[in-house]
């Protein structure tokens, strides 16, 4: 169990500029807001910045900075490392403590941050890593490795299914128009990247012209470009994550349609743990991170004939209330309160270790 964080004296934890508070509710922003829910100031820049309003407060220990030239250098930090640029910044701060979170591997799209990593490392006292994958290429190169994946907010997608406390969600009759409310309707949430496998998205949708294929997330490819027009396939952009549980409630099944290969290989998608949470039934390419929840229902397809086998037979098996509920109480036990109180225990153990008097 946690040590309150009252009852001992740390600094804020200070987040640079990666991506804004409320645009990509990843895995920074559930992690560091789990963090001040426990007790600790958390400072978290965006890449917007708005000097008008320098310091935006959302809870008791949580303030959104919009002016980075507004923030105390001063005072002690301790730094919450994901873009590896910024471990050439550390010099300009007084930090007494870096905490070094490895969500992706080096490698392909990622592979230019790869002069970074061993820097990353350098400045650790603490390395978190989202994957078995990256856990064991760091855990060789630093004497305190955590693996600490991924997950979901819970509570935030119970939504979906709780027709009786929340008959109308938010954006819910826009969801409804654009997901064209057919069924079955197959879903996906998260990055449009180079990571998905546009080959197979074509293959489903031809093979199933019946089925609508829904796309919610912010496209930074040309992949859907390139696959052309194919009237059963909607990119729908980025969302609001307050919309999600909306969207999530038209969905039949929802899909994690990478290719496999190293950067897929080592991720572990927060979008899996969402769609748990919200219920819905999980086909997949064949990722290491995914594989493991076969035995909750997750089908894994390792060809897109047997993609498509398991999109099928999850409409009609899938979607039982006994199912629903199963995936429902595995979302809850891999929650991001859970995975913060297992980071902060951590971090105090070597807070308290730092400032212990030398023997």
């Amino acid at each position: 169990m946690s040590m309150p964080v009252k009852q001992i004296t740390m600094p804020p934890i200070l987040y640079l500029p990666c991506f804004d508070y409320q645009v990509h509710r990843q895995r920074p922003q559930q992690l560091l807001t789990q963090l001040s829910l426990l007790g600790f100031n958390v400072i978290y820049c965006n890449v917007t910045q708005d000097p008008e309003r320098p310091f935006v407060i959302l809870n008791d220990h949580l303030a959104v900075c919009q002016d980075v030239s507004a923030l105390n250098k001063e005072q002690p930090y301790i730094m919450w490392l994901t873009h590896g640029p910024y471990a050439e910044e550390l010099h300009k701060y007084n930090i007494r403590m870096v905490v070094s979170d490895l969500a992706d591997v080096c490698e392909e799209e990622f592979a230019p941050f790869a002069v970074w990593e061993q820097r990353k490392l350098d400045a650790a006292d603490l390395v978190l890593c989202s994957s078995d994958i990256i856990y064991e290429g760091a855990r060789p190169k630093h004497p305190e490795v955590l693996l600490l994946r991924n997950a979901a907010d819970a509570e935030h997608f119970v939504q979906t299914t709780d027709k009786a406390a929340f008959p109308l969600l938010p954006y819910e009759q826009e969801a409804r128009n654009l997901c064209r409310n057919t069924a079955p309707v197959i879903g996906f949430w998260g990055a449009v990247a180079s990571w998905l496998d546009y080959d197979l998205i074509r293959y489903l949708a031809k093979e199933r012209p019946q089925y609508q294929f829904v796309f919610i997330g912010q496209i930074s490819c040309r992949g859907p470009e390139l696959l052309g027009p194919l009237p059963n396939v909607h990119w729908l952009g980025n969302r609001d994550y307050e919309a999600l549980p909306a969207f999530a409630r038209q969905l039949d099944a929802a899909i994690v349609p990478f290719q496999v290969r190293k950067v897929t290989e080592a991720a572990n998608p927060v979008k899996l743990y969402e769609y748990l949470a919200a219920g819905l039934p999980i086909i997949s390419t064949d990722l290491p991170e995914v594989a493991a929840f076969i035995e909750v229902g997750v089908r894994i397809g390792r060809s897109p004939a047997q993609f498509l086998r398991h999109m099928d037979e999850a409409l009609v098996s899938d979607r039982t209330p006994e199912k629903i509920q199963l995936r429902q109480a595995v979302a809850r036990q891999e929650s991001w309160t859970a995975r913060a109180r297992l980071a902060a225990d951590h971090m105090i153990r070597l807070w308290l270790k730092k400032a212990k008097p030398a023997d």
